[in-house]
């Protein structure tokens, strides 16, 4: 992200930088060095990061759940009345946004582009583009630019945002939905930063870099503590200054490393019955930085996910195979270690209400 030199302030074993399921085990896509920060700005960043064709070589886009539901639904209610004409969405493989705001009359045509599309377009107006964004194929300056949970994945956010603003008119709008990681963070979520959240973004990041691509501040609403959508416009006379001082960024990251290196310790004294009856629950970063911070394989029978993906594979980086939660039904008083982040409840509520009222969580 940041032209400074990096120093690394934490480590972990063998950490997979790659979430996937069923992939090579190439040694090369795991490191012991995690995070770094910058010696000029102190921002927090991956210090490794894999290659694209790697990461992105199947769909990240399930996007499974209600509150996702509830994340598309509020931003399409957002940014509606300020969508109109030549509308570029950028990471909308699963067309939830394009779909939505296609019903608007006056929106004359949305261009989506993604790598992979596993849902069928709902409209005319909807053109794919199966490929990452590339400004070659914008063939006249758009009226907007939409892209939800996209800027923490780019590995030159600076750079890449200004490439992508270059294509709007003077006075047109980019509206997107980021996550605020520092608040992740701060409450620990381990889906904050990963291997493909590439850097520790804040309100006052997205301010600099959107600043930076000589993008003014239009609007904001906050979706949870977590995740804000935000609206900026193109001023290309825009006189602003980056305030890029992010040094207490790392007692931040500190603060996440010395709470998950006493959870592990507290898990492992928790756990009171044998494997075939204990679990955790995520095919994802949250099992694999327990993992990472010491917490072994072998205390559990499976992994539990709700992504059919996923379901009869094992989690890059484990030797556990991933199982649908629906095989607890037959378990008496099953165990399962669920660290699900904002997501915690809306799983164990399922689970309890659907699956088996008697199951046991270390939460």
């Amino acid at each position: 992200m940041c032209k400074g030199e990096l120093e690394t302030i934490y480590k972990l074993n063998k950490f997979p930088i790659y979430m996937g399921v069923s992939t090579p085990n190439v040694e090369d896509k795991y490191s012991d060095k995690v995070f770094a920060t910058c010696k000029d700005c102190g921002c927090i960043q991956l210090e490794k990061l894999i290659p694209l064709d790697i990461l992105y070589n199947k769909s990240h886009n399930s996007a499974i759940g209600k509150v996702w539901e509830q994340h598309h639904n509020q931003f399409c209610d957002f940014v509606k009345n300020y969508t109109y004409g030549n509308i570029v969405e950028i990471g909308g493989g699963n067309l939830k946004v394009a779909n939505t705001l296609a019903k608007n009359k006056a929106v004359k045509k949305i261009t989506v582009f993604d790598k992979f599309f596993p849902f069928d377009k709902k409209s005319d107006k909807i053109v794919l583009q199966n490929t990452f964004f590339d400004s070659n194929l914008v063939y006249e300056k758009l009226d907007g630019i939409i892209h939800t949970h996209l800027i923490e994945h780019l590995y030159n956010p600076l750079e890449q945002i200004k490439e992508i603003a270059d294509n709007l008119k003077e006075g047109a709008l980019m509206m997107f939905a980021s996550p605020l990681i520092d608040e992740m963070l701060k409450d620990n979520y381990t889906n904050a930063m990963n291997f493909e959240h590439t850097f520790l973004i804040s309100e006052k990041m997205v301010n600099n870099i959107l600043n930076h691509a000589g993008m003014e501040f239009v609007s904001k609403k906050y979706f949870s503590k977590y995740s804000a959508f935000f609206i900026f416009r193109k001023n290309m006379n825009l006189d602003f200054k980056i305030s890029h001082d992010y040094s207490n960024d790392f007692n931040i990251i500190k603060g996440f490393f010395d709470f998950h290196e006493k959870e592990v310790e507290k898990i492992k004294s928790q756990i009171d019955t044998d494997r075939n009856n204990t679990f955790i629950f995520g095919a994802h970063i949250f099992t694999q930085y327990l993992l990472g911070f010491g917490l072994s394989e072998d205390l559990f029978l499976n992994i539990l996910d709700n992504d059919p993906a996923k379901q009869n594979n094992k989690m890059y980086g484990s030797k556990l195979e991933v199982k649908s939660p629906k095989i607890l039904k037959d378990i008496e008083k099953p165990l399962v270690v669920l660290k699900a982040a904002m997501y915690t409840e809306e799983i164990k509520k399922d689970i309890l209400e659907n699956i088996n009222p008697n199951t046991r969580f270390i939460l």
